[in-house]
């Protein structure tokens, strides 16, 4: 049995990616800092599968990564897909307006933390002989979006790292992607995003979520669960020779 680690995955993409693994026959590894959100993920997970695991974490910091990593190895003794999910919202503000404690914040959760638990995970993953380790990116590192510099910032950082990691790790017989979510106005996340964000355009948020869909390609939102699907085909054989890639999965919101 294949085993995944999911950051970030106590609620929105993530555990819609941990639910779909575990359909699909993996152990799941879920993640999250919030132990409320984290045990209700949990007793929902647990009714598809005891092959789960749930480990309260801030993936942003070393030794809860390594204390991660340790209980995961410790119960199912191999790690085979890292997914960093794992996210913060801090859109709102013009670069000339933006505290730099907001900075900081966005860049430590959506950048250092993927850089921290790849560094945790990648020799499990030669151990086991391979794996895959997927991205989930932001739109903000495609197209320009004002009052969004610092997540911008750090996903076009994810990215850079993607192409990065896939360049040393392909002869391990690991590959690295990345997956580029559009809108998810009904996630938690996608909420807060997007009220800070129409506030900062001073529209409403309803407003901001209909010109958002009259700009995709499809005139509609993905799923959670097309995102989820994407990231079982990576995983799968079939998507053994992608890596170094950014998959848009965001109905026409990108387009290259």
């Amino acid at each position: 049995m294949k085993v995944a680690i999911i950051t970030g995955s106590s609620s929105g993409i993530g555990f819609a990616i941990a639910k779909k693994m575990l359909q699909n026959g993996y152990a799941c590894v879920i993640n999250g800092r919030s132990v409320e959100k984290l045990e209700k993920a949990q007793k929902e997970l647990k009714t598809l599968s005891d092959e789960m695991l749930a480990v309260r974490a801030d993936v942003s910091k070393e030794e809860q990564v390594k204390e991660l990593v340790d209980k995961t190895k410790e119960k199912f003794g191999r790690i085979d897909v890292l997914v960093n999910n794992a996210a913060t919202v801090g859109v709102g503000y013009s670069v000339e307006e933006m505290p730099v404690e907001v900075w900081d914040e966005v860049i430590r959760v959506n950048l250092r933390s993927v850089f921290i638990i790849c560094k945790a995970v990648i020799p499990h993953l030669k151990e086991a002989g391979g794996g895959r380790i997927i991205n989930i990116g932001g739109l903000s590192a495609k197209n320009p979006l004002p009052f969004a510099a610092a997540d911008a910032s750090a996903k076009a950082g994810v990215l850079a790292l993607t192409r990065t990691l896939a360049a040393e790790l392909g002869r391990f017989n690991i590959t690295v992607n990345t997956i580029i979510p559009g809108f998810q106005p009904d996630t938690e996340l996608g909420r807060a995003f997007n009220e800070r964000l129409s506030k900062a355009f001073n529209v409403t948020p309803e407003e901001s979520v209909f010109a958002t869909k009259a700009r995709t390609l499809m005139k509609r939102f993905e799923t959670l669960d097309e995102i989820a699907e994407t990231v079982l085909f990576l995983c799968s054989d079939a998507g053994l020779a992608i890596t170094g890639q950014n998959l848009n999965v965001n109905c026409g919101l990108a387009t290259y």
